[in-house]
């Protein structure tokens, strides 16, 4: 595994080439750093990583429901399925547990590359995909991009679980404060699949049109669910218990998934930090109305993820 780490005046950032992740993540804080993202003590633990950590997900991220695709009224494609009937996130040993190339790193970028064959977990293919970090200041830009030879279905995200207290510290993930812009969000099945259309978030438990401490929030210990824009200031912001330490995920994907850990386990525990994940959202490829992440043949697709940290 090969490590490049990035640094601007207040931060450090280090990826890696397996999956392409974000491995470590300090911010200065009152004249000392804060580790502000889940790790493993271990750099060999993630290889067998089960939570994603840090990773770019995909080529798909989230879930689609029996791993079926309708991409064409002729053709359907059957993705590989990792979770129960669902396929998520790619799949098994999806690109989150692939050795990424690196193209090109400098101090405040990089960019990696992995290309991934026909038919890989059910993807047509050859898909080219590439992830460029780039470090400036307080602002962390992820860009994502993807190219298919044939018609196929791509919308990755990238997958960090954030602590703004620290993860060295003794609070936990829902000890934070979260808003978001989002005006709707998918509820969903026991199999994390949307169960009707998005609703409003206004006035229900899913209300975080103003900051809320998420450990005061009804359902918030097993959030995790897709909230969608409808106007394009995309944002989501998520602080620290003493609010000293503030991020903001911005993005121009039209959705981002809310994750509070609810399924970490050892050596982590149980909403010991939060993931914040712009995407399409659960099983969009196949919405009757509106279907989104189909990548016709040879067009290129491409996303921009920011992330921007302040200070008080």
């Amino acid at each position: 595994m090969k490590i490049i780490e990035l640094k601007s005046g207040s931060m450090r950032v280090s990826i890696s080439n397996l999956g392409a992740r974000i491995l470590g993540w300090q911010t200065l804080v009152n004249g000392s750093y804060r580790p502000i993202v889940l790790q493993y003590n271990n750099e060999g633990d993630y290889l067998s990583d089960r939570f994603y950590l840090g990773s770019i997900v995909g080529p798909y991220a989230n879930r689609i429901k029996n791993g079926r695709v309708n991409i064409k009224e002729d053709k359907v494609l059957h993705l590989n399925c990792n979770e129960g009937l669902n396929h998520l996130h790619g799949g098994k040993n999806a690109i989150d547990k692939q050795t990424w190339q690196i193209v090109y790193s400098s101090q405040s970028a990089v960019l990696l590359e992995l290309v991934i064959q026909d038919m890989w977990n059910g993807y047509p293919g050859a898909l080219e995909l590439k992830a460029e970090y780039t470090l400036e200041n307080q602002q962390l830009r992820l860009r994502l991009s993807a190219q298919s030879e044939k018609d196929t279905v791509v919308g990755m995200s990238a997958h960090s679980y954030f602590n703004l207290n620290g993860t060295n510290s003794h609070r936990n993930g829902l000890e934070q404060w979260l808003s978001t812009s989002a005006t709707h969000v998918n509820t969903t099945d026991m199999y994390g699949l949307p169960n009707r259309p998005a609703q409003p978030i206004r006035h229900t438990q899913y209300d975080y049109s103003t900051r809320q401490l998420l450990a005061q929030q009804k359902g918030a210990e097993v959030l995790d669910n897709n909230f969608i824009f409808s106007n394009p200031h995309s944002e989501t912001i998520l602080e620290s218990f003493d609010r000293d330490l503030k991020l903001s995920v911005s993005s121009d994907y039209p959705a981002m998934q809310i994750y509070t850990g609810g399924h970490l386990r050892e050596p982590f525990y149980k909403n010991q930090s939060v993931c914040i994940e712009p995407q399409f959202g659960p099983d969009m490829p196949n919405c009757k109305t509106h279907p989104l992440g189909l990548l016709p043949a040879n067009t290129l697709q491409q996303h921009t993820i920011n992330y921007t940290v302040t200070t008080d």
